[in-house]
């Protein structure tokens, strides 16, 4: 990549990430739920409590409609996109190979599904859609946008810390918001431990070597950094007009049926299906061989003429590496498989760049870094090549992996072990499901930033609610966790005062 950098936007807006995401609806599996529990011997996190939190904010519809594990009447629009494209042709290629049609946001082990997505008819329904826009006028809720938070302000020399303000930045003026109960931290995984440092909490040498005083010296603040790395297994070609071929298939036909109906390609990302699968790793592994470590993105997009253009400014990939690997084929149908580690076992770690709150953090992905996610990840572009070559639905098609091998990796022998280590350490990419940086644990923990409550260790009243308070990241896609923490949460705060308030009555 350009620099060995990779791009990691972030949605600075109302509604956060999900207003540029794949909108991909997934919870994650449940022995990730129970290894919450189990970390923060609170077993509110377990999966039986946390299904009860995903089921408060959905609006399903969709096939697998068990009201065990889906509810209706929720704020957040859940279902199939309109447009599912080579979705049912992956699903018999998976059952080919022995793997069942599962309900993904439910109890499984390994299965294939088309996905699901936070839409409503054919569009993006996002947190901001679902949560806040029907109530942005409440008397008690106020919105600044344009708005940098700096840091928490706390009272007092010793813990534990009363905070009692954050002070933010709006318009070139510096602000403080006062806070009489408490002051939650939103940021982001990314951001969250970013202020948390500003404000005092982090390790003391880091800290002190940026100028900052030191309220908890915590060295966890910014540790655990998790991420599920990636590569785009293929190009696979098909001599079929059944992908979607952007130069084909957007045309002002197909765009007045989304705008009318919100139905047909224009309604779709280009991911249209899912996997989940255990490698021979996790199977050996005693107490994880029923917990996947694989995730499969089926990417139905055929080689338009600007592929390599925008995978370049996505990926941060030089121009001419995306040219070669892609020009040869392009205006084919084709296909590619989003080979997805889902239980990563290396660790970044997000730092401080200087004193001053507005210079952004230096962030540490340290991908790859355990030996453990490279063996996993070249099993799963192995495994993914021989679905698609071997299963009948695609080899019907003239399924096969493009013969141009990816620049930089084609001195070693194409479509071995040495070859797809090399694919992925080359083309490493993010799926932007940062977390784990703010990690929740038990109150006594050495290994915490936040408690079971999300309250920052050493403080009264300050909590993090975000991605960042994952321990271990989550299977699949993080949006949907992510909205369950800030279900959590959000009760918990409730029960908190509400208790209070009845305290006072009675006292």
């Amino acid at each position: 990549m350009n620099n060995q950098q990779c791009f990691w936007p972030r949605g600075k807006g109302l509604g956060g990430c999900s207003n540029l995401n794949f909108m991909i609806y997934m919870r994650g599996h449940p022995q990730d739920f129970e290894t919450w529990a189990n970390i923060t011997g609170d077993q509110r996190w377990s999966y039986k409590s946390v299904l009860e939190y995903f089921k408060k904010s959905e609006d399903y519809f969709g096939e697998f409609d068990n009201p065990k594990y889906h509810s209706h009447g929720g704020p957040l629009g859940v279902s199939l996109t309109p447009y599912i494209g080579l979705g049912e042709d992956w699903i018999k290629a998976g059952a080919e190979a022995g793997f069942n049609r599962t309900d993904l946001q439910a109890e499984y082990t390994e299965g294939f599904s088309p996905i699901y997505f936070t839409q409503k008819n054919g569009r993006r329904h996002g947190t901001y859609k679902a949560f806040i826009e029907q109530i942005r006028n409440r008397p008690n809720l106020r919105i600044y946008k344009f708005a940098q938070a700096y840091r928490v302000l706390f009272k007092g020399d010793k813990p534990p810390y009363q905070a009692y303000g954050v002070e933010y930045e709006r318009h070139g003026i510096r602000k403080v918001a006062y806070a009489r109960k408490e002051v939650i931290v939103s940021a982001g995984t990314l951001m969250s431990p970013h202020v948390l440092m500003h404000s005092g909490i982090g390790e003391r040498k880091h800290l002190e070597k940026n100028g900052i005083q030191v309220k908890i010296d915590n060295p966890n603040v910014g540790k655990n950094l998790q991420d599920h790395i990636s590569g785009f297994v293929g190009p696979f070609l098909i001599d079929k007009p059944r992908s979607m071929l952007f130069d084909r298939d957007i045309n002002a036909q197909t765009i007045l049926e989304f705008t009318e109906k919100g139905t047909g390609p224009v309604a779709s990302t280009g991911l249209q299906a899912s996997a989940f699968l255990l490698s021979s790793y996790a199977k050996n592994t005693p107490g994880e061989d029923k917990w996947p470590d694989i995730q499969w993105l089926l990417l139905g997009d055929g080689i338009y003429q600007r592929l390599d253009l925008d995978f370049a400014h996505s990926f941060n990939m030089p121009i001419p590496t995306m040219k070669k690997f892609y020009d040869p084929i392009k205006g084919k149908d084709a296909l590619t498989i989003i080979n997805m580690l889902s239980r990563p076992k290396s660790r970044g770690e997000i730092r401080l760049a200087g004193p001053d709150p507005k210079l952004y953090p230096l962030l540490d992905a340290n991908y790859l870094d355990h030996p453990d996610d490279v063996k996993v990840l070249v099993e799963g572009a192995k495994r993914a090549v021989h679905l698609i070559e071997n299963s009948t639905i695609f080899r019907e098609m003239g399924g096969r992996l493009s013969p141009i091998p990816l620049p930089g990796c084609d001195h070693l022998v194409f479509r071995s072990d040495e070859y797809w280590e090399c694919f992925h350490r080359a083309w490493t990419l993010t799926i932007y499901h940062h977390v784990g940086t703010c990690s929740m644990g038990k109150k006594d923990s050495k290994e915490a930033v936040v408690d079971p409550e999300l309250k920052v260790i050493g403080t009264t009243n300050v909590r993090v609610i975000d991605a960042s308070i994952m321990p271990i990241i989550s299977n699949g896609n993080t949006n949907a966790p992510t909205i369950m923490i800030g279900e959590m949460g959000a009760e918990m705060i409730r029960n908190e005062w509400s208790k209070s308030r009845s305290q006072s009555k009675s006292g």
